[in-house]
């Protein structure tokens, strides 16, 4: 009779899962949750997620169908618990805590560390010349050089949504610049029974994502101001810094085409996707944001300053840098929108070509073939 295989143990580390338990709503726990947690379970896989330390309890929560896990920071405690959990390969969506590697006690355990959005100093400095409302700077440096000792004692493997952000990891993890990274593009869940050649899109301008200071959402309610024509709809809610957050957007609560419509999800958000002819990133910083991703996905073409893998000139208008708080550069974005919505020819084409990118680039079944592939490679070479 044939041995039964045993799964590997994966624990997931991450600081947020999407609202669930209390946690926020980001782009790293939409990712853990939606696509890691609900996808890379199988017969030979088993993933837990740690999602926070504790002062003295262990607490357990079960989301989705996937154990969430806060460990006790005193006593040792920790430590005894990943002896006994015994994991086989850690995964990182980036490096937002070292408190679980550093209580691991055993020397041959491995990370996979995935590259989201790396911030070396340099683009600290650029987000900190917003001035209206500063965004908390997290920049921890004993974190990354932990990193660095992992990688140096060859724990580490590194993978990467987007080629262009390998350079800042780099710098942020202060890495040879032949370090094999592979290339792992973030999945999208595709609704292919959409045509975009058919669908009738609306004079719609979107706004997906969290409402705070690094997204600078006050320059899309002053993009709305300046047209008129087009309705506007800001997707998205306050969670860190809430009060400030909510007087900066109150002032423009009067205006009739824009329409604040908190946090969405599910076929409410893909139906604000689907109708929209464009999303807007007013952004000072972003990696490759996945609000991108699902924007193209339904032939939404995206204006912004920003202009990752050089998607917004691909699939759009990109405006150029801007920095600081950006109300002098507003004409750009409105005019990058009007170019957009007046070129139907152009809008259409381009919103095609997106959408056929999207699906073959970064679909579900390439996410999950690859992903389970490191895992099962990296745990046998602990």
């Amino acid at each position: 009779m044939q041995k039964k295989k045993r799964k590997i143990k994966v624990a997931l580390i991450i600081n947020e899962f999407f609202g669930a338990d209390g946690t926020a709503f980001g782009g790293y726990g939409f990712l853990a949750r939606k696509y890691i947690a609900k996808y890379i379970p199988d017969e030979d896989i088993e993933l837990d997620v740690l999602v926070d330390q504790t002062r003295y309890k262990f607490r357990k929560t079960q989301v989705d169908g996937v154990n969430l896990y806060r460990l006790p920071s005193r006593f040792g405690l920790a430590r005894l618990w990943l002896w006994w959990k015994n994991y086989d390969v850690y995964l990182s969506v980036e490096l937002v805590t070292d408190f679980f590697l550093r209580h691991e006690p055993r020397k041959d355990k491995k990370l996979v560390l995935w590259i989201q959005d790396p911030r070396p100093w340099s683009e600290w400095r650029e987000i900190n010349t917003v001035e209206k409302f500063p965004e908390p700077c997290y920049y921890n440096q004993s974190l990354y050089d932990y990193a660095h000792e992992w990688y140096r004692q060859g724990r580490i493997r590194f993978v990467s949504q987007a080629h262009f952000l390998n350079e800042k990891a780099i710098d942020l993890y202060r890495l040879p610049n032949n370090v094999p990274i592979q290339y792992l593009p973030n999945p999208i869940d595709l609704d292919l029974k959409f045509d975009v050649t058919t669908f009738p899109k609306k004079n719609h301008v979107i706004f997906l994502g969290r409402i705070e200071s690094v997204k600078r959402g006050w320059l899309f309610c002053e993009i709305a101001k300046a047209l008129p024509e087009y309705e506007f709809y800001m997707l998205g809610q306050t969670f860190r810094e809430a009060d400030e957050n909510t007087a900066i957007m109150a002032p423009y609560k009067n205006l009739t085409n824009l329409h604040f419509a908190g946090h969405v999800d599910g076929e409410v958000k893909e139906t604000f996707l689907k109708e929209a002819k464009v999303l807007v990133n007013t952004s000072i910083h972003e990696a490759l944001p996945i609000s991108f991703l699902e924007a193209l996905a339904y032939g939404t073409l995206l204006v912004s300053c920003r202009n990752p893998e050089d998607l917004t000139a691909r699939f759009g208008e990109f405006v150029g840098t801007v920095l600081g708080d950006g109300y002098e550069q507003v004409p750009l974005f409105v005019d990058a929108v009007r170019r957009l919505m007046e070129d139907e020819p152009r809008r259409t084409r381009l919103a095609a070509e997106a959408v056929a990118y999207i699906r073959e680039v970064h679909n579900v079944p390439r996410f999950v073939r690859d992903l389970r592939a490191v895992l099962h490679e990296t745990a046998q070479n602990a």
